[in-house]
């Protein structure tokens, strides 16, 4: 008898793609697979894009100091869980798998307060809030840090099965961009929102006197029109190698287009690259929980497959030139490269969906 399983959570990508992973990995299995989320975020566009029915559920972020903010938020909280309950019995939802980002909370602890089994993935080191509250209800936590498991609390089982990827990364057409043939490419990204440091290193880039790679920079939606000008500004205007586009749906079109990645360095983008078998050049976030993001890119650092620079006194000339350098060494791309596949791991989501129906039978 086939499950009708709800996934819960997002707000970025790094929670939405994993999530879309493990659910495509289910649905090739014969379950009904929906998705909970906020629809004003990237889960609200992408999931019905990928053939998901979606429901908005509200979503409440934990306030960081204040009694009357946090009583305001147990309130809203309670809410939008009475709201996830009434989805819950509607769909006739008998798994949920909360996948990270705030506006999982809800639905988990309604399923949680509806008998549903419940499991949760956290894709980072640190966890964040809203797995911390939800492994106290679930049944089953699913990390991909064996470190992590120190830092949950509750008695549900818990498992490292590593960071989900879609397969779907390692095919892409990236030709339709139409940089020029033959020249290496950099590929920039900073994740699904975007980041200013990132996107200083990459005009610090595309302004080097002499470059010899063209540029492909995804800015992140709310850096887009400043970004765009800035490269009209550069002297001669926006390069003639150089598109810059707001986001990328299909990451494996942009993957196949690159010859390196500058990019953040949080979990799910860092699966993805050493799926693809690209070299990178990471920068972490400094705004993230206990730093995870750093040590996450360490980890790559150490296996050769990629190089980190800190984001505290970075100066984007700096590393523009030594990318410059790199993308000329094919020595050390084509080991940064092979490092990388060795880390790569494309069988997680199948893994998860065969541990969710073992642990909870239809």
């Amino acid at each position: 008898m086939p499950h009708t399983v709800i996934l819960a959570g997002g707000g970025t990508g790094g929670h939405v793609y994993p999530a879309l992973a493990m659910g495509d990995a289910l649905r090739a299995r014969g379950h009904d697979v929906r998705y909970y989320g906020d629809g004003a975020r990237l889960e609200g566009r992408v999931a019905p894009e990928r053939g998901y029915v979606f429901r908005a559920v509200p979503a409440v972020q934990y306030p960081r100091s204040g009694l009357f903010a946090k009583l305001k938020f147990g309130l809203q909280l309670l809410g939008a869980s009475w709201k996830a309950r009434g989805l819950l019995k509607a769909d006739k939802a008998t798994m949920v798998l909360g996948v990270g980002g705030y506006v999982m909370a809800p639905t988990v602890l309604a399923a949680w307060s509806l008998g549903i089994p419940a499991a949760i993935h956290e894709s980072n080191v640190a966890p964040g809030m809203a797995n911390q509250l939800c492994a106290r209800v679930s049944r089953l936590v699913l990390l991909t840090y064996d470190e992590t498991k120190r830092r949950l609390k509750g008695k549900a089982e818990r498992i490292t099965v590593g960071c989900p990827v879609n397969p779907k990364v390692l095919t892409g057409e990236g030709s339709k961009y139409g940089l020029p043939a033959g020249k290496p490419v950099l590929l920039v990204v900073g994740g699904s929102l975007g980041a200013a440091t990132i996107n200083d290193v990459a005009l610090a880039c595309a302004a080097q006197p002499g470059r010899d790679y063209a540029v492909l920079h995804l800015t992140g939606p709310r850096y887009f029109d400043e970004i765009a000008a800035r490269y009209k500004a550069l002297p001669g205007g926006t390069p003639a190698d150089l598109v810059v586009r707001p986001y990328e749906d299909k990451m494996g079109d942009a993957f196949s287009a690159a010859t390196v990645v500058l990019a953040r360095a949080g979990s799910s983008t860092l699966a993805e690259l050493c799926a693809v078998g690209k070299p990178s050049v990471l920068i972490p976030s400094p705004n993230v929980t206990d730093n995870h993001q750093e040590a996450n890119a360490r980890g790559l650092e150490r296996a050769g497959a990629a190089r980190v620079y800190v984001e505290k006194g970075l100066a984007a000339d700096v590393v523009a030139q030594e990318i410059g350098a790199l993308v000329r060494d094919e020595g050390a791309l084509k080991a940064m490269a092979t490092a990388a596949r060795g880390l790569g791991r494309l069988g997680v989501a199948d893994e998860i969906a065969s541990l969710l129906l073992e642990r909870f039978p239809a």
